[in-house]
């Protein structure tokens, strides 16, 4: 009986295992995020990146595509008691044509940063704060599209009374916000 038990238990697991796998199948994109400050004074504006990596093979529609009928990339930041969101930033895409498409398309391959220009309110406490995300896209080939998917991930953003000082300028320098063209 327990032999039989045991049996059955084990043979659950494996096909929970693929189960698990499964939910991350499909995504041909990885997202990680970084913030322009190792630590941000409550009132301070920060920018924040959104590094998306593009498996090879593979594009993903810019924010703005040319046709109609392109799904293109998202960028949904969650509300925040302690952080407000003033600005996104996308950058333009690389133009391009493939066979699925008569028209000419503007799209993201490789590794393609989006920014964030936020602001920690003026009665943030000190600690770590995270600010759910997700960014919504629509994978191609040269020769067809898969459906849109959403990938979920955070943005941490760590707040100190005093504030800290600017980090990663080689990524943070070629985000071009509007607000800092006035």
């Amino acid at each position: 009986m327990r032999n039989i038990i045991a049996t059955g238990l084990a043979a659950a697991a494996l096909l929970l295992v693929p189960a698990l796998w499964a939910q991350d199948e499909g995504h041909v994109i990885a997202v990680s995020s970084l913030v322009s400050r190792d630590a941000v004074a409550p009132g301070e504006t920060f920018k924040a990146a959104v590094i998306v990596r593009v498996q090879a093979g593979y594009h993903i529609n810019d924010n703005a595509p040319l046709d109609e009928f392109m799904i293109p990339t998202t960028l949904v930041l969650d509300d925040h008691p302690d952080l407000e969101v003033i600005e996104t930033y996308f950058p333009k895409g690389r133009r391009a044509r493939f066979s699925y498409s008569e028209a000419e398309l503007v799209v993201y391959e490789g590794e393609v940063v989006l920014g964030v220009l936020l602001k920690a309110k003026e009665s943030a406490a000190p600690g770590a704060k995270i600010l759910k995300a997700s960014v919504g896209y629509q994978a191609c080939d040269d020769v067809s599209c898969l459906p849109p998917r959403e990938l979920a991930f955070a943005i941490s953003v760590p707040v100190a009374a005093a504030g800290g000082a600017a980090v990663h300028p080689e990524v943070f320098d070629k985000l071009r916000f509007r607000s800092d063209r006035k």
